[in-house]
């Protein structure tokens, strides 16, 4: 009770801080602003009273609580305003403002913006700006286009942009089909940073050129949006993925060099301090508006404020003032990753390290590595859990990972920071102060992608994540044991895990598979995607794993399958071959057919990636190739080649005939009537109907062809492209003789043939 008195005494700044971030994150899920308020201008009152210390302490911090629930009420209810929800698909004259840095696709550009005039009606409300593959314009410029606003698309195709968009407080995604020009640069404080951007930007490129030019930039400004895709991958994959985000290392830099800078000049130490305020205050401007700059860069403008001040720096305090000011601002902020990391991160460091040196000490190891492993050892451990409930995946190799490619961190730093800086005034210098940047830059992209090409860099595996949580579960108590009881606790373990390990595995036993009599063919329920299981006696092929989000990979296993001849994969979307990676990892795979596009999203790459690490070979899908599995014969219709970068997947995706004895199997993937109308068609028995049921002209063209008697749509329930569309259900139903079976409707769809009859049955009644 005593040390808790005495914590308190310490500090209760940081006490009170916490209450209102506490409030203000609360007003996520409560919301009555009007009684919040009136409680915390009771409860101020109240502690203005001759009380006892540790009661104005509790009504102080009830009375912040309560106002941040009062003041994050109403930011959330400004934030949830909307002019342009209104005006869904409509498309009108547009004035809008780039706020963000474009991020590129083969097939769009998307940037934060903010639409300040639409329809000829003055408005200010944030948006993403969708563009069309081409020129991006550059941030903070002013732009005239016509646009048409949209819906952002929900969870359903496995990345919730409506949830994304709505902690940002934007609520519409403004899609301009046509050219747009622009027509001038916004001014103010947003123009401030754009041209410091700018200028820091050009300073970092003058030594350097390509992957160590985007690489530096991404570093020293926290953005990754010009680093190279497999490179991007192989930073989340390697765990280093955190050095791309400006941290507490970044303001360190900038406050220690001006404090250098002004004893160097002889400025006295305030006006250091002073100037430090600045430059830290600048540079998060150019930066952007991120939780870890906003808290780095609050945590360094206290440190030099308490400095002037003459008054003492409590870290617990500025990091519970930059969660305050990051809330106060957007109190969804509370439920995005970065903040949920870079805090998380933070309080693990300030936990672990007064812990750790003692530890050290005495033994003969360099300060740095100690410090390294340490600091990535526990920021792993506490950052593990978000990472997997945000994306699914832990990478396992981050402690080696960090202690690689951090001694290069400070002098890309160092080096970058500074060129920016004397740039103006000595540009041969920045020269060689950025070329020395940029092979600090080349050695950490050589650590990301080594450690990435590592075995088990990432796993996804649930089991895995909990046998993990498991043992670091039971070293935490087996240290709080006394020491004389710890050989007994292991001992004991050791005899009973096993034990229970075996019971459970005799009472749980692993499914196997049961092979079919002749063919069966599954059509999984992988909501919006596609995932198709041909099964016979002598084994299975699968055509398309869905998204991740679909864990097909468990499907298969619950199935009991241990073995695929084949994967085919018909093009390179994410709802098509996300599930792939999990599956080559989970399931011995002869090979993987895919049409090789290059140019490819981030899904395809890990699939090709993780192909090349377990030793699968890749094999590209063409015109004329067989394959055969017993009486199955799977032969290739389409692509005749790969396609180049930026065509839409869809024109040269993979098109299979499906024979087994008299019944044919058309599968389509995404690839419409106006790639398989070329293509040597004849009757089948089951059409798989492309691309979800999407809208497609020649549809009637297509059936008279191939006269089906069952049509098949692999589709997500309540999905945002509103698949199937009802002018392909309204096609399909005018041909007397189609038996339509739809995932979203009939779940599992499974089709068995002797060869000569086809039965089908569904997991759920056909009304």
């Amino acid at each position: 009770m005593t040390g808790l008195r005495n914590a308190l005494d310490r500090g209760w700044p940081a006490v009170l801080l916490a209450t209102l971030a506490l409030g203000l994150s609360t007003a996520n899920w409560l919301s009555f602003p009007r009684l919040a308020g009136v409680v915390a201008g009771v409860t101020a009152i109240a502690a203005s009273f001759a009380l006892p210390a540790s009661v104005r302490l509790g009504l102080a911090a009830l009375a912040l609580g309560s106002a941040g629930l009062w003041w994050g009420g109403l930011r959330l209810h400004e934030l949830d305003r909307s002019v342009l929800v209104a005006r869904i698909g409509e498309p009108s004259s547009a004035r809008v403002v780039v706020s963000g840095t474009p991020s590129r696709s083969p097939f769009a550009i998307r940037v934060l913006a903010e639409v300040r005039r639409f329809d000829g009606v003055a408005v200010r409300e944030r948006v993403l700006l969708e563009l069309p593959a081409g020129r991006a314009p550059p941030q903070g410029s002013v732009l005239e286009l016509r646009a048409r606003p949209v819906a952002p698309r929900g969870p359903e195709t496995g990345f919730d942009e409506r949830g994304w968009l709505e902690r940002k407080g934007i609520h519409v995604v403004l899609h301009a089909s046509g050219s747009w020009q622009i027509v001038g640069r916004r001014g103010g404080i947003g123009g401030v940073g754009d041209r410091l951007r700018t200028s820091i930007a050009r300073a970092l490129a003058l030594g350097t050129s390509s992957e160590r030019r985007s690489l530096v930039t991404g570093v020293v400004l926290g953005a990754d949006e010009g680093i190279d895709p497999d490179l991007r991958d192989a930073f989340k994959t390697s765990g280093l993925y955190h050095l791309l985000a400006v941290s507490g290392q970044n303001i360190v830099f900038i406050g220690f060099g001006v404090l250098g800078l002004a004893y160097v000049l002889g400025l006295p130490r305030a006006v250091g301090h002073s100037l430090a305020i600045v430059a830290i205050l600048a540079y998060a401007l150019a930066v952007g508006w991120q939780p870890s700059v906003v808290r780095a860069a609050v945590a360094g403008c206290l440190a030099s404020l308490a400095w002037l001040l003459s008054r003492p720096s409590d870290r617990w305090h500025t990091m519970a003032v930059g969660a305050v000011v990051l809330l106060a601002w957007t109190p969804r902020s509370l439920l995005e990753p970065g903040f949920q990391l870079s805090f998380t991160a933070v309080a693990a460091i300030f936990l672990v390290m007064p812990r750790l040196r003692p530890i050290y000490e005495g033994y003969p190891l360099p300060r740095w590595l100690v410090e390294v492993v340490g600091i990535s050892t526990a920021c792993g451990l506490v950052t593990a859990p978000i990472l997997f409930l945000q994306f699914g995946t832990i990478p396992l190799w981050t402690v080696p990972a960090n202690a690689l490619a951090e001694p290069a961190m400070p002098l890309l730093l160092g080096a970058g920071l500074a060129a920016a800086i004397i740039a103006p005034v000595i540009p041969p210098a920045a020269v060689a102060l950025s070329w020395i940047a940029g092979g600090a830059a080349a050695w950490i992209a050589f650590s990301a992608r080594f450690i990435a090409s590592l075995p088990y860099a990432q796993t996804s595996s649930r089991t895995l994540v909990l046998a993990l949580a498991g043992t670091i579960g039971v070293a935490a108590a087996l240290r709080a044991l006394p020491r004389y009881r710890r050989r007994a606790a292991v001992v004991t373990a050791l005899a009973v895990v096993p034990l229970c390990a075996v019971s459970w595995w005799a009472l749980h036993p692993p499914p196997m598979w049961s092979p079919p009599a002749g063919l069966r063919v599954t059509f999984l329920d992988v909501g919006q995607g596609d995932g198709i299981l041909l099964e016979t006696p002598q084994g299975a092929m699968l055509v398309d794993a869905g998204p991740p989000e679909a864990r097909v990979d468990l499907q298969l296993g619950r199935m009991g399958l241990t073995t695929l001849t084949a994967l085919v994969t018909t093009h390179a979307h994410r709802d098509h071959v996300g599930g792939g990676p999990a599956v080559l990892r989970r399931l011995r795979v002869g090979q993987v057919v895919d049409p090789m596009q290059p140019g490819v999203g981030s899904d395809e790459r890990e699939l090709r990636r993780t192909a090349r690490l377990l030793g699968v070979p890749l094999v590209p899908a063409r015109v004329g190739r067989t394959y055969s599995l017993g009486l199955l014969h799977v032969r290739i219709l389409w692509p005749d080649r790969a396609g180049s970068s930026g065509e839409d997947p869809h024109l040269h995706g993979a098109v299979l005939l499906v024979s087994y004895g008299s019944i044919d199997l058309l599968l389509t993937g995404d690839s419409e009537s106006d790639v398989t109308r070329s293509l040597p068609l004849r009757q089948v028995e089951v059409l798989k109907v492309a691309h979800h049921g999407s809208a497609d002209v020649r549809l009637d063209d297509l059936l008279t062809t191939l006269r089906p008697r069952v049509a098949v749509i692999s589709v997500g329930a309540h999905n945002d492209y509103e698949h199937p569309r009802p002018e392909t259900l309204s096609t399909l139903r005018r041909r007397a003789g189609i038996a339509v079976y739809r995932t979203d409707e009939h779940g599992r769809v499974v089709l068995e043939s002797d060869g000569r009859s086809l039965t089908v049955r569904t997991d759920r009644p056909v009304r």
